[in-house]
């Protein structure tokens, strides 16, 4: 509830609608801040339970002073008084109990009630001090005496962010009690002045300290709360983890099989074959079945190096265009056979990049457009805005579901979207992305590009010479 106060777009709230003569309590509030958020922060009182425990304690109190000062001049003014406060309280606490307020409007209302129930009740008190105690024998006059003193830690428990009224109803009780016992001078009535004066200052000075400590055992425990919210998420975040690494070995067993499994085969017909022709091509079928499954451990040997922060980049000034022609062309058979082609748009702009790293990275995303879009056309350009330069791979194919586009540069994460034509362990573009980092820069996803996928990669630009 707390929290919802310090998110609010304005520090005064406007009385609700029905509120009525309620909108006089509306002003401004010191403890409005979250910080100091007792109304609904502090631990030791839920407002409508502190309003009803301490409305049935005060409550027992008038009975006690019914009992003791019946027929007592100026008694029956004081309990009408005290009757009408009673019941303007127990109105207080029911139309609380009716309204449900939310945090806002307990501040700024029900914080403020309790000041008038503080102020109320220990003039009462002290009414009843200088009113009943002359008439009154020793022994109930202790009792009451007694009685009154505890009512301000009661209060002090129930609203301790009215520091000045506390103190003030300290003052009218305690106060009374001192002033009313020091002018009979009697030896007991001394002691008794004394004994009120040392209760009454300790929980005057109390009333001080306080706040203080309320703020610091809800800070304490809202920061546990945090803490442990993060840790969840953090044990969340390594549960995933966990799932999308056994997900991999699962992957990676399967998917490094299979051309083992092939290869298998392949040196199994050398060896049975007795045509020359057919052991070549069982040769050849060996060859580039240890080449896809060395493939496959080179880019994950890869990808767990740069998960360990084991690379250490060497960065150089690049001019894009040529490195963005090399890798094209590097991949236009992959292309050419998947029925694609790449287009490169020739580009002046140059980074600060780490050659090897760089091409890896560009690679990756082509190899992505290639293998996994059943794209047409690639695009490869270049993009310069605002001191960044961009690099784009384009491709016209399936394209990205938005349910995977949060998700694509995840290690491990292989997408249900139609992306997952072919093996792999989910770690290409995850690697770009850590590529990109390592680098000083960032990879991405243009969401709004819906013929395809727009991938790119950015890094700070240099002028051109």
């Amino acid at each position: 509830m707390a929290h919802a106060i310090a998110e609010g777009a304005s520090p005064i709230a406007k009385p609700a609608p029905g509120m009525g003569t309620w909108a006089m309590f509306t002003s401004p509030s010191p403890f409005e801040d979250a910080d100091r958020d007792f109304a609904v922060s502090h631990p030791l009182r839920p407002l409508l339970l502190a309003g009803v425990v301490t409305l049935l304690a005060y409550g027992c109190g008038v009975v006690v002073v019914w009992f003791i000062a019946r027929g007592l001049q100026g008694f029956g003014l004081w309990i009408g008084a005290a009757l009408v406060f009673l019941a303007s309280w127990a109105a207080l606490v029911s139309v609380m109990a009716w309204r449900r307020p939310g945090p806002r409007e307990t501040v700024l209302i029900w914080g403020k009630a309790s000041v008038y129930i503080i102020l109320v009740s220990q003039l009462l008190v002290a009414w009843a001090i200088w009113g009943f105690f002359p008439a009154l024998e020793p022994a109930p006059r202790m009792m009451l005496a007694g009685m009154f003193l505890i009512c301000s830690p009661a209060q002090l428990i129930a609203a301790p962010e009215n520091v000045a009224a506390n103190r003030f109803g300290i003052l009218a009780s305690a106060g009374s009690l001192v002033a009313w016992f020091a002018l009979r001078g009697g030896g007991l009535d001394l002691a008794m002045a004394a004994f009120s004066f040392g209760v009454g200052g300790m929980f005057f000075v109390l009333a001080g300290y306080l706040p203080g400590t309320v703020i610091e055992t809800v800070a304490a425990r809202r920061a546990a709360e945090e803490a442990r919210a993060r840790l969840e998420i953090a044990l969340q975040a390594v549960a995933e983890e966990r799932d999308a690494k056994t997900r991999f070995i699962a992957a990676a067993s399967h998917d490094l099989g299979q051309p083992l499994q092939a290869a298998g085969l392949f040196f199994d017909q050398v060896l049975r074959a007795p045509d020359p022709a057919q052991r070549a091509r069982a040769e050849d079928g060996v060859r580039r079945a240890f080449a896809a499954a060395d493939q496959l451990i080179s880019h994950m040997l890869n990808h767990l190096r740069l998960e360990a922060d084991a690379v250490d980049p060497y960065l150089v000034t690049l001019e894009l265009g040529p490195v963005l022609a090399r890798v094209a062309a590097q991949f236009a058979p992959s292309a050419e056979e998947a029925g694609a082609r790449i287009t490169v748009l020739p580009s002046r702009a140059r980074v600060r990049v780490d050659r090897v790293l760089f091409e890896r990275a560009l690679g990756n995303l082509v190899a992505n457009a290639i293998t996994h879009a059943r794209a047409a056309r690639i695009l490869v350009g270049v993009r310069q805005a605002g001191g960044l330069v961009r690099v784009w791979v384009i491709d016209n194919g399936a394209g990205i579901a938005r349910v995977d586009m949060g998700r694509v540069f995840d290690d491990y994460y292989r997408g249900d979207s139609g992306a997952r034509v072919k093996g792999g362990f989910g770690l290409g573009l995850a690697s770009v992305r850590r590529i990109a980092r390592l680098m000083g820069g960032s990879a991405g996803l243009e969401p709004a590009w819906t013929r395809g996928a727009a991938f790119y990669l950015e890094f700070p630009g240099l002028k051109e010479e």
